[in-house]
């Protein structure tokens, strides 16, 4: 198995908001509906190279955004494969607080390399999400790690238990 690549140093968050929190207990059948309707766009904010992705530049002022392309090193390859990212994360319950319309505003997921993506909510009534890259320092993401290792442990394949692997690799998480 390959040792993932080193992690690129992310700008440091001014803060690590504690509102993002994993739902406690998310209903399976409602976690069923929100992943057949669930779309992603990405947005130019959180991309170095907007164009590249069909995105127009970004012209606002960067504060601490972490950007797909630079500091996960996601590229349009990976770009194709967002949607399934996102249903995986939301079959392995990886959401956080749920809006009236069933949609929650925040939702988690771990890519083959072992990333962790958070995606909020753009767009409630079309359960349309952006995303980026979670930082190791940031609490949730060890929550997200440790929800996601145990239902890989008792719903998922091989490629999800290598993206197991390389997750706690790369955020240097351990399994005591």
């Amino acid at each position: 198995m390959r040792k993932p690549a080193t992690r690129p140093t992310l700008p440091t968050r001014r803060s690590d908001n504690d509102k993002r929190r994993l739902h406690p207990s998310p209903d399976g059948v409602a976690l069923g509906q929100l992943a057949s309707r669930a779309v992603y766009n990405g947005i130019s904010k959180h991309k170095a190279e907007p164009l590249k992705f069909g995105l127009l530049p970004y012209t606002g002022r960067r504060g601490d955004e972490s950007l797909c392309d630079q500091h996960a090193v996601f590229d349009l390859g990976d770009w194709r494969t967002i949607s399934e990212l996102l249903t995986e994360g939301i079959r392995a319950g990886l959401i956080g607080k749920v809006e009236a319309q069933g949609v929650p505003t925040m939702l988690w997921t771990v890519s083959d390399q072992g990333w962790i993506f958070e995606a909020r909510v753009t767009n409630v009534g079309l359960a349309d999400y952006h995303g980026y890259p979670v930082r190791a320092s940031e609490s949730i993401a060890e929550q997200v790690y440790s929800r996601f290792r145990d239902w890989v442990g008792t719903q998922a394949g091989d490629a999800d238990r290598r993206a197991v692997v390389n997750c706690r690799a790369l955020y240097g998480f351990s399994d005591d």
